[in-house]
């Protein structure tokens, strides 16, 4: 049996009323998402995923030409007023007052675009204004929706996609610091699982990986890449296998651990030696556009999925030890994690290795690197606990 696995280039309101959606979810995945992107970086984000046909998607954003940009519906763009100003200026302050002004308009907005949905991801750049102001307001907006659609554990449903910014926008001490204490903020809540899972998406690591892309090219390409891989692990489930099953439940409870979670894909080259797939999951955490540094010790979950043509599967001797022996290195990378597995077979007749790994720890030191002075002024109530 062959499947088609697509290809890789987070006070008080009124309960929505029953009704049939109106907005489809078209993916195609086990989980039905819906995203709520705040900012440019947020906004770019959302976007890819609605390119994919997650058509649930609410872009909210203090600047009207960086909404204008996204072409989405006008009834899934959120302009957040600032007054005379356009946008927040890369002050946080700015972007969580508009946000929390902007509540009711955007939950009003989340019960006609969302309707029923098992999780809920935002999607935010830390660094600027609009998105690392708004990013916490929109987790508790994200967690009072899911609970008033019945969702059993609003907190771990709740997930959000982050971006750490390049070095030359940290070179900004502003920005740095913006960063800085929004992720760090965002990793404690994620470990405390009030949020789960948190993917940050590393802008630095990107220009290393992509130094060949023009600057047309560069954020959807980025974009869209991250955007597939996390769409490949949604569709895999829905899949069916003569092998070993990746379902709708392993992914879930991935995606329920809390902490920080990271994926990657990588084609296996050698297909007759042993070490092969085991080498390739290895090389993938590292090659991954997702933030690097994590301890994959402290993971609670992990999976790998091993994508296989129909053609190898049947001709190629020892491929079968060489998957068990990836198995059996990614549970050694990660001792304390339940590891699911999945094997599937296709009619591209090349080998693929997936990685998901969740409940990380924060990576700390990625995240101070980002630092560029230490923060020694009064800090907005954005960042308090």
């Amino acid at each position: 049996m062959t499947v088609e696995i697509p290809e890789v280039a987070l006070e008080e309101f009124e309960l929505p009323e029953e009704k049939q959606d109106d907005i489809v979810d078209e993916s195609g995945g086990a989980v039905k998402f819906a995203y709520l992107c705040a900012g440019q970086a947020g906004g770019r984000i959302g976007f890819s995923f609605y390119e994919l046909g997650y058509k649930k998607v609410i872009a909210v954003n203090t600047a009207q030409k960086d909404l204008n940009a996204l072409a989405l519906p006008d009834n899934q763009k959120i302009h957040m007023n600032v007054g005379n100003a356009e946008g927040a200026g890369k002050s946080p302050e700015v972007g969580e007052n508009a946000a929390q002004k902007a509540q009711a308009t955007i939950y009003d907005a989340m019960k006609n675009v969302f309707g029923q949905v098992d999780r809920i991801i935002v999607c935010a750049g830390l660094g600027g204004g609009t998105g690392t102001g708004s990013v916490l307001v929109l987790l508790d907006l994200a967690r009072k929706y899911l609970a008033s659609i019945g969702c059993p554990d609003p907190r771990t449903h709740a997930g959000a996609i982050v971006t750490l910014p390049t070095s030359g926008e940290a070179a900004s001490p502003t920005v740095a610091n913006n960063a800085v204490m929004a992720a760090t903020r965002l990793a404690e809540l994620a470990e405390a699982k009030e949020l789960s899972p948190l993917i940050f998406v590393d802008n630095d690591k990107i220009q290393r990986v992509y130094p060949q892309l023009t600057v047309q090219q560069f954020w959807p390409v980025v974009n869209s890449t991250i955007s597939a891989l996390f769409h490949t692990f949604n569709v895999i489930p829905t899949q069916e296998t003569n092998y070993t099953t990746f379902d709708k439940a392993d992914y879930s409870s991935l995606l329920s651990l809390g902490g920080c979670a990271i994926m990657g894909v990588t084609n296996v080259k050698n297909f007759q030696d042993e070490t092969s797939i085991s080498s390739a999951l290895k090389n993938n955490l590292t090659k991954t556009l997702l933030a690097d540094g994590f301890d994959l010790s402290s993971a609670k979950g992990a999976a790998c999925i091993v994508v296989g043509g129909t053609k190898l599967f049947a001709e190629v001797p020892g491929m079968m030890n060489a998957i068990e022996y990836g198995f059996g290195a990614l549970a050694t990378l990660c001792p304390a994690s339940l590891t699911h597995r999945g094997v599937y077979e296709t009619e591209k007749q090349k080998l693929s290795a997936y990685t998901l790994i969740t409940g990380l720890t924060s990576p700390k030191d990625r995240i101070n690197r980002i630092r560029k002075v230490q923060d020694t002024g009064s800090v907005t109530s954005f960042y308090k606990k």
